[in-house]
C-alpha cells in the first residue's frame, strides 16, 4: 500500500504521517507492507507520478504556494482515477469546492490524533476490500501478469491482439475484446466500438462520433453503440455522486 502527504507546512506533513505509523504499528497484521511518502508541495508529488509513482491514499492540503490542492488533485485525476484523495484545510468555505476531484474525504485543521485516527481507520478499509480488483493476463514475454483494473484506461484490440494502455505503460498480449469485455464489466468499463473497451473513471464527455477521455485522447465510437455508451455513463455518473 502506498500513502503520500502533500502539505507545504513540514510541521503538519510530519504530524500525519507519524499518526499513520502509529496506527499502522497497531494493525500490521491486517494491513500489511505501507509505504509513507512526504511532500512539500503539489509540483513534487505531480513529478513523483510522471516518474511512475502511483498512490492508494493521498493527504493533499489545499492552501499551498504555486500548485494548490485543487489544482494538484485535477492534475492527479488525469493519471490516476482511483487514489484515495482526502483534503486537509484550515477553512470549512473551501469543502464545498472540492467534491469534482471525487475526494474520499476531507479534515479540518488542526488535526487531532482522533480526528486522523476516525478517517484513516475508513480508509484503510476502503483500500482493503478494493485490493482484489485485478486484471490478469499471458504474454509470451512475461508469463502471467496481473494489474490493478483501476490502472487501466481502456483496451485495444489490433489484429488479435489487445494492447492495455494505462497511464504510465502499454501492454500487450493476445485475446479477443469480447473476453475482456466480459470480464471487465462489473468493474464499469464500457465497449464504445469493435476495437475499444473504455474505463468510465476516465471518461470527460461523449460526443456523436467519439469518446474524449481525461487526457484529451479521442477514440471512436460507433453510431449502434452511442445509446447504450451514453446510458451506461449517465448511469456511472450518478453512482458516483451518491
Amino acid at each position: 500500500m502506498q500513502i503520500a502527504f502533500c502539505d507545504d507546512e513540514k510541521a503538519y506533513v510530519d504530524l500525519m504521517a507519524g499518526y499513520a505509523r502509529k496506527f499502522l504499528s497497531a494493525n500490521e497484521n491486517v494491513i500489511g507492507n505501507v509505504n509513507i511518502d512526504k511532500y512539500s508541495s503539489g509540483e513534487e508529488l505531480l513529478e513523483a507520478y510522471r516518474q511512475g509513482k502511483c498512490y492508494d491514499l493521498i493527504y493533499l492540503d489545499i492552501r499551498m504556494k504555486e500548485l494548490n490542492g485543487f489544482e494538484t488533485a485535477k492534475e492527479i485525476r488525469l493519471l490516476d482515477s482511483k487514489a484515495m484523495i482526502i483534503f486537509v484545510t484550515s477553512l470549512g468555505d473551501y469543502i464545498l469546492n472540492c467534491f469534482e476531484y471525487r475526494p474520499f474525504w476531507f479534515i479540518i485543521k488542526p488535526v487531532s490524533e482522533e480526528k486522523f485516527g476516525y478517517v484513516f481507520n475508513r480508509a484503510m478499509m476502503e483500500i482493503t476490500n478494493t485490493r482484489t480488483r485485478k486484471y490478469s493476463f499471458y504474454t509470451k514475454e512475461y508469463g502471467s501478469l496481473y494489474i490493478d483494473v483501476d490502472r487501466i484506461i481502456y483496451l485495444e484490440s489490433v489484429l488479435r491482439k489487445i494492447n492495455i494502455y494505462t497511464a504510465m505503460e502499454q501492454y500487450t498480449y493476445y485475446a479477443s475484446l469480447s473476453e475482456a469485455e466480459e470480464k471487465l464489466k462489473k468493474y464499469d468499463f464500457v465497449r464504445i466500438h469493435k476495437g475499444y473497451l473504455v474505463n468510465m473513471a476516465y471518461i470527460q464527455r461523449i460526443n456523436k462520433n467519439n469518446v474524449v477521455l481525461k487526457s484529451n485522447i479521442a477514440l471512436p465510437l460507433s453510431e449502434r453503440r452511442y445509446k447504450h455508451v451514453f446510458d451506461s455513463f449517465t448511469s456511472y455518473l450518478a453512482r458516483c455522486s451518491i
